[in-house]
């Protein structure tokens, strides 16, 4: 499920209204994948992690994509992946792809309980972002127990680089770890905590 909603005036990407509630008669979902896009004068970014609705001891990945349409290009300085504390960091599984391979960001990568920080600056290679050749950055979390059921976790990322930066700590996608005994679950809460148009910036 992809969603968009405007916030401090920057397009971000969408899921219909129709959906959303659709998910809250049903209160419970399958696991499924979820993003959300926005564009800046720095980059567009997509954001996907590949369970919105996992179980606690399930381990999702993080994807952040970096595009630009034109020049000049974008060296991205260091990039932010913000997530619950909850939510534990797997050893090792941050990765850079720039179009050449997958490429290890550890040990230049800050570990924190609310994010995981990787300096590009520091390692062996430089990353660019030009147009037509985006850039991932990519991460594991393990679900943990403590994390609240039902309820929309926040996520987002930060970024610096040659052309600005960019802070968006809660733009998702957010997480909805799925109450106990669920095969998978979504908030049964507000309409606007799923769009995720209940949180700023």
């Amino acid at each position: 499920m992809t969603h968009r909603a405007t916030r401090h005036g920057i397009a971000v990407g969408t899921a219909t209204a129709a959906a959303a509630l659709a998910l809250l008669s049903t209160g419970v979902a399958h696991a499924a994948p979820d993003s959300v896009t926005w564009t800046d004068r720095v980059a567009s970014v997509t954001r996907t992690v590949s369970d919105a609705t996992p179980k606690a001891g399930d381990t999702i990945t993080v994807t952040t994509k970096f595009e630009r349409s034109t020049s000049p290009d974008l060296q991205l300085n260091w990039v932010k992946d913000f997530h619950d504390a909850c939510l534990t960091y797997v050893s090792d599984s941050a990765k850079l792809d720039d179009g050449t391979g997958a490429k290890g960001v550890e040990p230049y990568l800050e570990i924190r309980p609310g994010f995981i920080a990787g300096d590009f600056m520091s390692t062996s290679y430089r990353v660019f972002v030009k147009a037509a050749a985006p850039v991932t950055f990519t991460a594991q979390y393990t679900v943990g127990a403590s994390c609240t059921r039902g309820t929309p976790l926040s996520s987002g990322t930060s970024y610096m680089g040659s052309l600005g930066k960019g802070d968006y700590n809660s733009y998702g996608p957010f997480i909805t770890v799925a109450k106990d005994g669920d095969g998978g679950g979504v908030s049964t809460g507000s309409l606007g905590s799923l769009l995720g148009t209940g949180s700023s910036k």
